[in-house]
């Protein structure tokens, strides 16, 4: 029997949050697993503007001792066709020196990742995981990002496309991608259905952090609605500085806390579009270590995504966090499976688009989740949380995932898995 070599592909860094928040915590717990069958390799591209802080050196000897490869590229700055093309070859001579060490397997974390991966799979005869497999290039065209008739788009809904019928094994968060790949493009590889999971104990619920950071930025008496995120690209900007304005008059009670990599100037240029007044508002920065503090400060979670065909393939990674720390959350109808979790469970409310009449006509709804005994809208947050988006529930199915991209006995991928 050979050995289970697999490359783990990432156009990221290594820390990038995206990365240490969702796939890397299914491979630390595979790591962590005396009976652990497989070999890891990691590719990545690393910033040289953001350098591994002493902590995360740590934890790469740790995962060096687990038996942890890793390749540390350098990674392009620039969108332009170029630069992706340094990154691509560089990509390459990597994942080709690793075929050669008896690598066989390989698997990537989202679009761009899966491209590159799939071309070097064709290439150099590697069987293909795409874990959250989504099209970007589509969410590229909804949030007007690009043109349908550019060559950004046309190259990468083509390798989107072909990479999916290519790959031996794809996962994606939500039913209507499994409708797409196994019922209308009829791959013929082994799905499996796994949403973005959540880091369930980081994220549980802290009495105490929540009143020491409710103190220290003095809102100990307000609703806090949450949002650590980005403005622009795919998600909104003015839109949601109104939203929040249309909110507030509704209720001076409330009070924004953003967590964001935007500078304070770029926040309070945008706020002042719908002249939220300061004091109504905190911009706070915060890394992944220690994200959750703000979490727990807070009452309603925003997910500030706007509405677009494509939007149902999205899923979240800031939905199960919400959940899992007890908030429930606002989000637009059509985004990933989120809206309907919001209304069939009682988690949150659903707005067709961040515009008056919708916010607006939300808001009774809102104030009805506010206005519940905490403790049980956190408890029962948690529990629809941690059955959507928990790692017990989620690392079974992962674990499945990669027995079946080793699994190469004849016809072995036909068919679909939950």
């Amino acid at each position: 029997m050979s050995e289970k070599k697999i490359i783990i592909y990432f156009y990221n860094r290594l820390f990038d949050p995206v990365i240490q928040s969702n796939f890397w915590l299914y491979i630390q717990e595979l790591l962590d697993d005396p009976q652990n069958p497989y070999f890891f390799h990691v590719v990545t591209y690393e910033d040289n503007e953001a350098p591994l802080t002493p902590a995360q050196q740590d934890l790469v000897r740790r995962w060096k001792a687990q038996g942890v490869g890793w390749t540390a590229l350098e990674w392009h700055r620039g969108a332009s066709l170029s630069k992706k093309l340094q990154d691509l070859l560089a990509g390459f001579l990597a994942v080709l020196k690793l075929r050669m060490q008896g690598y066989r397997y390989i698997t990537s974390l989202n679009s761009v990742a899966g491209a590159f991966a799939y071309l070097y799979s064709l290439v150099l005869g590697l069987r293909l995981y795409m874990y959250q497999y989504e099209p970007h290039s589509e969410y590229a065209i909804d949030n007007g990002i690009w043109a349908k008739e550019s060559r950004q788009f046309k190259i990468t809904n083509f390798l989107e496309r072909k990479s999916a019928h290519f790959a031996s094994v794809i996962s994606s968060g939500t039913r209507f991608m499994e409708q797409r790949l196994t019922k209308d493009w009829k791959v013929s590889g082994k799905f499996f259905k796994i949403p973005s999971v959540a880091n369930s104990d980081k994220f549980k619920f802290d009495p105490l952090v929540r009143e020491e950071m409710r103190k220290s930025l003095g809102i100990e008496d307000r609703w806090v609605l949450l949002y650590p995120g980005k403005f622009g690209d795919l998600y909104y900007k003015e839109e949601f500085a109104h939203m929040f304005r249309w909110l507030l008059d509704l209720e001076p009670k409330l009070f924004l806390l953003i967590v964001t990599p935007h500078t304070d100037e770029e926040v309070h240029n945008l706020l002042a579009v719908a002249n939220i007044p300061r004091e109504a508002y905190c911009v706070c920065h915060s890394g992944y270590d220690e994200i959750q503090r703000y979490y727990f400060a807070a009452d309603f979670g925003i997910i500030s995504v706007p509405p677009g065909p494509s939007k149902k393939f999205i899923s979240n990674i800031k939905v199960g966090e919400y959940l899992c720390a007890g908030l429930p959350y606002l989000v637009t109808r059509g985004v990933s499976e989120d809206y309907i979790y919001a209304e069939e469970q009682n988690v949150g409310v659903v707005v067709d688009d961040f515009v008056e009449d919708e916010v607006v006509g939300v808001w009774p709804k809102m104030k009805e989740l506010l206005t519940q005994d905490p403790e049980a809208r956190r408890a029962h947050c948690r529990q629809v949380g941690l059955e959507y988006r928990g790692f017990e529930n989620l690392y079974p199915r992962v674990k499945a995932a990669f027995a079946a991209l080793v699994d190469e006995a004849p016809n072995s991928f036909r068919g679909v898995s939950k």
